[in-house]
């Protein structure tokens, strides 16, 4: 991963609306699997899957440490992202 060392704010903040749209994209493709994943659930209390959680949360916050960067940064973000996924996913459950 390649941060390339930036000589003014407008520069970084330009690499930063860079990335924003990868992001975005990235987060609309997640939620088009979410929506996918709503269509195997049995039943509404099965959509939110605590163990799943815990499992995605502890991989992507051991990347991070991979990364040499800081795991409670993307915990928080990750906790947050999941549990708006989650009312995303009871949302497409309740209307296919």
């Amino acid at each position: 991963m390649d941060v390339v060392e930036c000589s003014s704010l407008g520069e970084i903040r330009k690499n930063i609306d860079s990335i924003d749209m990868e992001i975005v994209s990235l987060l609309v493709r997640r939620g088009k699997f979410v929506q996918q994943a709503a269509k195997f659930k049995s039943d509404y209390s099965s959509i939110e899957d605590k163990k799943r959680v815990n499992e995605i949360i502890d991989k992507v916050t051991r990347y991070s440490r991979e990364l040499n960067f800081d795991p409670t940064v993307i915990e928080k973000i990750y906790s947050f992202l999941i549990e708006i996924y989650i009312q995303f996913e009871k949302k497409t459950f309740l209307n296919p």
